[in-house]
C-alpha cells in the first residue's frame, strides 16, 4: 500500500487542542488567569530507529521531524507540535537577486542594488523567485505528507526594512532616509507588497494548519495575524522608524489580520513609534537589552507580551528562578503574557553560562493557581533533568 501521510499514532491530541484553546483565548484578549509558557525544551536527538520503507524524500523529512516532536513530553506547558519551514533570514532578499554566501555557519547576502537609479525601475519578482521557490515546495510537501493535525510554520519573516538593508548594504541603507527618502519609500513599497504576496502564498500552501509565526516558537492562532522580525527598530531614530517603517508594518498587519512583532531590542525611546503601528497583536524582545516585561505590559495592555533572554548583556541572573520572577514582575491575572525561558543564561559578572533549569522554572510558575491547575505536577523531577 502506498504511504501518503505520515501519521502520529497514540499522540495526545486532546492536549494539543487544549493548548490551542488557551493560546486562542490569550490572543483574543479574553481574561486569562495564568501566563502561557514553553517550559520543557524540545529533544535535540533524531530518532535512532529506521524509518518505514518506501518513503520518498519529502515523506522522510516529515517522518524525522514528527518523530522528534513525538519524543517531546506534552501536557506540561503550552506546546503545540509544528513543522518549521524556511531558508534562512536572507531568503526574501535572494528573490530580488541578492547572492547568498556562508561564513562560519552564518549566511549573508551581497547587495543587489549597485546604483540608486535601479530603484526607479524595480518591480516585484515572481512569488517563487530565489530561494522562495524551494520554501514553497517544502511547504507543499509538508502539507501533503504530515499528520493532518500537525501545524506548519511559515518561514522566518524578516521585515521589509531588514530586506531593504540587505538589498542595499548597511552603509547606504542608513543614509537613505536623509539622502534618498523618496527612493527608500519606493523600495519599502515594492518589498512590502512582495512580502504580502509571498506569505499569502505560503499560508495557502500550508493549508488549514498554517501557523503564521516562527519566533518565539509558540503556536500562533490565525487571530495573531502574522509574526515578523524587525530588528532595525533600535538602529534608527524613532522619527525615521515612524516615517519609513510604521506605514508598511501597518499594511502587513492589515493584510494578515494582525502583526506579532519581534525586535531583539526595544528601548524606552522606541515605545511611541511602536504604538503607531496599527494592528499589533503582540511583542517579543530580548529582556537583557530591552525595557522590562512589566514596562511592556504597562504600555501595551491589550497585546500579548512574550519576552525571552538571549544576549544577556544587561542582566545577571544566577538562577532560573530569578529570571522567571523578573519576567512575571508586573503580571496579574488578565494580562496577556507568554514566557519562553528555554535558553542559556550568561552571567557577565562570572563569565559563566547556566543551562535551563526546568525544575526551577516550574516551581515559580506553580505559585500561580491557574498554572498549577492546568500544568502543575505534570513532570517528575526525573523528567526535569
Amino acid at each position: 500500500m502506498k504511504i501518503t501521510r505520515i501519521p502520529m499514532p497514540e499522540y495526545p491530541w486532546e492536549q494539543v487542542e487544549a493548548a490551542k484553546g488557551f493560546m486562542t483565548r490569550l490572543f483574543s484578549g479574553h481574561a486569562v488567569d495564568r501566563p502561557g509558557c514553553l517550559v520543557h525544551p524540545a529533544p535535540l536527538a533524531l530518532p535512532e530507529e529506521a524509518p518505514p520503507a518506501g518513503l520518498n524524500e519529502g515523506q522522510l523529512a516529515v517522518w524525522r521531524l514528527q518523530e522528534a516532536l513525538r519524543r517531546r513530553p506534552l501536557g506540561g506547558d503550552d506546546f503545540v507540535p509544528a513543522l518549521g519551514t524556511g531558508a534562512g533570514t536572507c531568503a526574501m532578499a535572494t528573490a530580488f537577486g541578492c547572492k547568498e554566501s556562508e561564513a562560519s555557519g552564518v549566511y549573508w547576502v551581497e547587495p543587489c542594488i549597485t546604483r540608486m537609479e535601479e530603484i526607479d525601475a524595480l518591480t516585484s519578482p515572481s512569488v517563487g523567485a530565489g530561494k522562495l521557490g524551494w520554501v514553497l515546495e517544502q511547504t507543499r510537501a509538508y502539507a501533503a505528507y504530515a499528520e493532518e493535525r500537525v501545524a506548519i510554520r511559515v518561514m522566518d519573516f524578516q521585515s521589509p526594512f531588514t530586506t531593504v538593508e540587505q538589498m542595499l548594504g548597511s552603509d547606504r541603507f542608513f543614509l537613505m532616509p536623509y539622502d534618498e527618502p523618496g527612493r527608500l519609500h519606493r523600495l519599502m513599497d515594492v518589498v512590502t507588497d512582495y512580502a504580502i504576496a509571498f506569505f499569502t502564498a505560503q499560508i495557502e500552501a500550508a493549508g488549514p494548519n498554517a501557523c503564521p509565526g516562527i519566533w518565539p516558537p509558540l503556536w500562533y492562532p490565525r487571530i495573531a495575524g502574522i509574526q515578523m522580525s524587525d530588528d532595525n527598530l533600535v538602529n534608527v531614530s524613532p522619527e525615521v522608524y515612524e516615517e519609513f517603517v510604521v506605514p508598511y508594518n501597518s499594511r502587513i498587519a492589515q493584510a494578515f489580520g494582525g502583526l506579532f512583532l519581534h525586535s531583539c531590542t526595544i528601548k524606552e525611546a522606541c515605545l511611541p513609534a511602536l504604538k503607531q503601528i496599527k494592528g499589533l497583536t503582540g511583542i517579543n524582545c530580548d529582556i537583557s537589552t530591552s525595557v522590562s516585561p512589566a514596562r511592556l505590559m504597562e504600555e501595551f495592555p491589550d497585546l500579548v507580551i512574550a519576552p525571552h533572554a538571549y544576549i544577556n548583556t544587561d542582566t545577571n541572573f544566577h538562577r532560573y528562578a530569578e529570571y522567571m520572577e523578573y519576567v512575571l514582575r508586573g503580571w496579574t491575572p488578565g494580562k496577556q503574557l507568554f514566557i519562553y525561558p528555554c535558553t542559556v543564561l550568561y552571567q557577565p559578572d562570572t563569565s559563566r553560562e547556566i543551562r535551563f533549569n526546568e525544575a526551577e522554572a516550574r516551581a515559580v510558575l506553580e505559585r500561580i493557581p491557574g498554572w498549577a491547575r492546568d500544568h502543575g505536577m505534570v513532570f517528575t523531577e526525573e523528567h526535569a533533568e
